[in-house]
Formats: structure tokens, C-alpha cells, sequence
């Protein structure tokens, strides 16, 4: 059987998932790759508070035409395979940027993350005009992606650990 053929997006995202940053990042417990099943990356980001207090958060990027259109990212919820979990309803509580950034919008809830970084919002309400500095161009990597779910999940996080009473 013949193997399928790398396009130019995957060779693309795979050197920039090889990069000393993205797997620094990984080497301190900041996020995991829980597979590449092209288009799809799925990913686990992780991050601690005080008081020993942790959270995580799984997403699916859709990276069709990488980096060309950026990633489609939503959130996710891993199963035995991650390919086949689902997105989770938007949470109701929580840090206001986290609660903000994974809210169901655009009608059919098909808007995924709400960021300017992301594919599916940096359209609405024009982000990229707005927001250039949170916006998605082909010269950034992955890693500027992964850095915006870590912040996201780290702010989440803290919120968690401001309301765990002390032991």
C-alpha cells in the first residue's frame, strides 16, 4: 500500500511542531500532542496554580491549507481516541477571558474558539482590524497559537485556585 503523499501544509506544521520553542513548551508539561491525524491536530494543555491547583483543557486545530488559512481551533473533548471525542458544551463558569474565548457563537455554535487568532472568528465583528495583534498571518507558528490556549487555560487555572479554600 501506498503512503500518502505529505502536502506542503503538513510539512509546514510539522517543522514548526520540531522547533525548540513548540517542544520546549512540551518538555515542561505546557501542552501534549495527543495525535496528528491529518488535518486535524489535537492537543492537551496544561497549567498550574497556586495552591496546587491544576487544569486542563483538550482542543482540536483544523489545519487545512496551513498555515494559509491559521487553524480552526475548538475546544474538545478527548475519548479512548481523541479523534473520535466531541466538542463540550461552553463552560458557564469560570475566568472571565476563558468563559469569553470558549462561548458558543456564530448561530450553529460552529464559531469555535472566539479569538482573533483563530479561523473561525477572525472574520466576526472584524478581529483582525481590531485585534493585529492577536490576529493570524502566515509568518506566525504554532507555537503563537499554543501560547494563546495556554494563557487561556492558565487563566482558568487561577480563577480555580482563587476559590480552592486552603487546606
Amino acid at each position: 500500500m501506498a503512503e500518502a503523499e505529505t502536502t506542503p501544509a503538513q510539512a509546514t506544521l510539522s517543522a514548526q511542531m520540531d522547533s525548540v520553542a513548540f517542544m520546549s513548551a512540551v518538555d515542561e508539561g505546557r501542552w501534549q500532542v495527543l495525535v496528528l491525524s491529518w488535518p486535524h491536530l489535537y492537543v492537551r494543555v496544561r497549567a498550574k496554580a497556586g495552591g496546587g491547583v491544576a487544569f486542563e483543557h483538550d482542543f482540536r486545530l483544523e489545519c487545512t491549507g496551513y498555515p494559509d488559512p491559521g487553524p480552526y481551533v475548538e475546544r474538545w473533548a478527548y475519548a479512548d481516541d481523541p479523534t473520535h471525542g466531541a466538542r463540550p458544551a461552553a463552560p458557564s463558569a469560570g475566568a472571565p477571558g476563558f468563559v469569553e474565548a470558549m462561548k458558543e457563537w456564530g448561530g450553529g455554535g460552529e464559531g469555535g474558539i472566539y479569538r482573533a487568532w483563530n479561523r473561525g472568528a477572525a472574520q466576526h465583528n472584524d478581529w483582525t482590524k481590531k485585534r493585529p495583534d492577536e490576529a493570524w498571518h502566515r509568518g506566525r507558528q504554532i507555537t503563537f497559537i499554543m501560547e494563546q490556549l495556554y494563557a487561556l487555560v492558565s487563566e482558568q487555572a487561577h480563577w480555580l485556585a482563587a476559590r480552592t479554600p486552603a487546606a
